[in-house]
């Protein structure tokens, strides 16, 4: 609706009311099948995500509507489409156009249904076989009216299968980058873009790897400071000579005495055991008494 009131507003052009109930339709039916549809349940329990579903209703159908003006444009005022894939110009045929519209329509909003559904990218969640069926009989039958479609009162006529094909593959372009869309704004809404540029000021740094090794590094002294390894007040995260590199060798040595320790209780358990083991008489090279 709202690429029906720009287009309407830039260059006067009434969308038929006749083909707005088509696309209702159409549409309906195929919504219909998502209560068939093969989904993943979600790993956590979910809960309303209003922000997110608003976000992405008004960024993906604001897109929608763009494409659809961009489109309009191009096959209205421009020799773009004839000039690239051979057609007749319809530029100056409003029937024609009513067609086309409806056809670019009718595809990039039904298909939007694979972008909303998944959570990782649509072509990669496969939907289920009702709603794919659903997609695709509709989908034909817009195609079928596009085509041959001669109804005065409706304002529309058929452009031909060359147009159709001209406006599948527009339509296959101009979706893929809803899924980009879809992840942008899961991302911005939960917070983690604001937290690397206000916060962990990572976003614009021009320290190697996003500053990991003063993090490390920050880590290792606040776990000598825990353990009492070094008093808190003498701590110097920023060291005048020897760099991050000093820094770094204290990260890793944290990270081996973790390790000594942990080695230290697994042969700890294992000599406990095999003392159990030797108390009461058991042969350990057996196979089936004893596993270390």
């Amino acid at each position: 609706v709202f690429g029906f009131m720009l287009i309407a507003l830039i260059w006067e052009f009434d969308f038929s009311a006749f083909m707005v109930l088509i696309i209702a339709i159409l549409n309906d039916g195929t919504i219909m099948t998502i209560s068939k549809d093969r989904v993943k349940p979600s790993p956590t329990p979910d809960s309303w995500k209003l922000r997110e579903i608003f976000a992405t209703g008004v960024v993906l159908g604001g897109y929608q509507a763009i494409m659809t003006v961009i489109f309009f444009w191009a096959a209205h005022k421009t020799d773009f489409f004839s000039d690239t894939f051979g057609v007749r110009s319809i530029r100056d045929n409003n029937h024609e156009l009513m067609g086309a519209v409806y056809l670019q329509v009718s595809i990039i909003s039904q298909a939007l249904i694979f972008v909303t559904r998944s959570r990782s990218w649509s072509f990669v969640e496969r939907p289920g076989a009702l709603l794919m069926i659903a997609f695709l009989i509709a989908q034909l039958i817009a195609t079928l009216i596009a085509v041959y479609a001669n109804w005065e009162f409706a304002k529309v006529k058929g452009i031909g299968w060359g147009w159709a094909g001209v406006i599948w593959l527009y339509s296959i372009i101009t979706y893929f980058p809803q899924d980009v869309f879809k992840f942008a704004i899961r991302y911005i809404l939960s917070g983690k873009a604001w937290l690397n540029l206000f916060e962990n000021k990572t976003a614009f740094t021009m320290k190697k790897d996003y500053g990991k090794e003063e993090r490390e590094a920050q880590w290792a002294l606040a776990q000598r400071t825990l353990h009492g390894l070094q008093p808190k007040e003498a701590v110097n995260v920023f060291p005048e000579k020897g760099g991050y590199r000093e820094l770094s060798e204290i990260a890793e040595q944290a990270k081996r005495r973790a390790e000594i320790a942990r080695l230290r209780e697994l042969l700890t358990l294992k000599g406990h055991v095999e003392s159990v083991v030797k108390l009461k008489g058991l042969d350990i090279e057996t196979p089936g008494h004893y596993t270390v």
